[in-house]
């Protein structure tokens, strides 16, 4: 009995060695999704049925889906991990036609990553950094898209990141990319940018953040290239910014930018010419009740060749470049175009609905669908979405 006794923890240790041993645990992988729907009237009809000032909408009196996101993010060992995004709806499909390839969904996000104690390396394509609104628009403050995200901030880049934090304060950026809104280029160059960005006390919620690009652009690739093989030169700067504070939130933004064009490319221009943009714009949110809140936005954006707000199809049409030669915009345009946004939100959980009126205005005359020139647009929008 004893010697029965004492075989059993021998004959345990034995099966124990045979067990084969657990295989390495593999990535964790974790979900992530938002929608968001619109509908859309304004006091103005268009021939082409399009809403003036605000082109990446679907169109009057329609409800939309403005985006599907899903989303899918992989950590591994080591400070390893992987992003991967993918966007649908309307806005896809404008992301798409800006990068030059068809299709409704984009792969606004593919990326390597690794995170160390104070640094981040990205590799692939990536969700841009600047301006005041996001392409998810479940985390925006408005209903609607703003002038300097519609015409002035690109939607992201492809290429690489380095994020240096030298404390919880201050921090600094390297990227270098093709371009914006380019997966390709045809070009010997890369558009490189540099930032700095403060955080008040380490606060996520409270920061200043100054960006510069420089770097060769171009509107298609081989022979149909705006500007030849090299590209047109674009350079801008952003600084942007947060303040948080008790129920209320107040976000800004100032975008300075030129784009050197060659002869030809813009009407009036026989010789090279060089087009600037300069735009300013202020979010402010108020928090009334945990579920209510109230926002406005203003923006104002100068545009002196047209060549920023010409994506609009009423104002190309209004400077003539609609013409069998495709100009990018016109020397002597000098268009200033402001807009004024308010409206209220109520969240139910991570859903929301979104309600705003909003007017905007140019210093050039419109036609509508009658032909009668206007200058301004009154709009107003239902949004309503939710993330998961």
């Amino acid at each position: 009995m004893r010697t029965s006794m004492l075989l059993l923890p021998v004959m345990a240790t034995a099966l124990l060695a045979q067990t084969p041993a657990p295989a390495p645990a593999g990535p964790t992988l974790k979900g992530r999704g938002s929608l968001w729907a619109s509908a859309v009237t304004q006091n103005r009809e268009t021939p082409d049925g399009s809403l003036v000032f605000r082109p990446l909408e679907a169109g009057q009196s329609q409800f939309s889906l403005d985006g599907l996101m899903l989303g899918l993010d992989a950590t591994f060992a080591k400070g390893w991990s992987a992003k991967a995004t993918l966007l649908a709806g309307h806005t896809g499909k404008t992301v798409q036609s800006t990068t030059g390839d068809p299709g409704s969904i984009a792969a606004v996000e593919a990326m390597l990553v690794w995170t160390g104690e104070r640094d981040t390396f990205r590799v692939g394509r990536m969700i841009t950094f600047i301006g005041m609104e996001f392409l998810d628009g479940t985390q925006n403050v408005t209903a609607s898209r703003g002038l300097l995200f519609t015409f002035v901030d690109p939607f992201g880049q492809v290429g690489l990141n380095w994020h240096h934090a030298f404390s919880p304060v201050w921090s600094a950026d390297l990227w270098v990319f093709n371009g914006e809104d380019r997966l390709q280029d045809n070009n010997h160059g890369k558009t490189v940018g540099l930032g700095v960005t403060y955080n008040h006390q380490g606060a996520q919620d409270k920061y200043l953040s100054l960006h510069a690009y420089r770097g060769p652009e171009q509107d298609g690739l081989g022979t149909s290239a705006n500007s030849g093989a090299e590209g047109r030169k674009r350079e801008r700067v952003c600084l942007m910014g947060q303040w948080a504070r008790g129920a209320a939130t107040l976000q800004g933004e100032v975008t300075l930018g030129r784009e050197s064009f060659a002869a030809g490319s813009l009407l009036g221009a026989a010789a090279p010419a060089t087009a600037t943009f300069r735009g300013y714009g202020l979010i402010y949110k108020h928090e009334v009740v945990p579920s209510i809140s109230f926002f406005a936005r203003l923006e104002w954006l100068s545009d002196d060749a047209g060549v920023r707000l010409s994506a609009d199809p009423a104002i190309r049409e209004s400077l003539g470049l609609d013409g069998p030669v495709a100009y990018a915009g016109r020397t002597d345009a000098g268009l200033l175009a402001r807009s004024i946004s308010l409206g209220v939100e109520k969240k139910h959980g991570p859903a929301f609905a979104r309600l705003e009126l909003r007017q905007d205005r140019l210093n050039r005359d419109l036609k509508d669908a009658q032909g009668e020139a206007f200058r301004d647009g009154v709009s107003g929008t239902v949004s309503l979405g939710a993330s998961f």
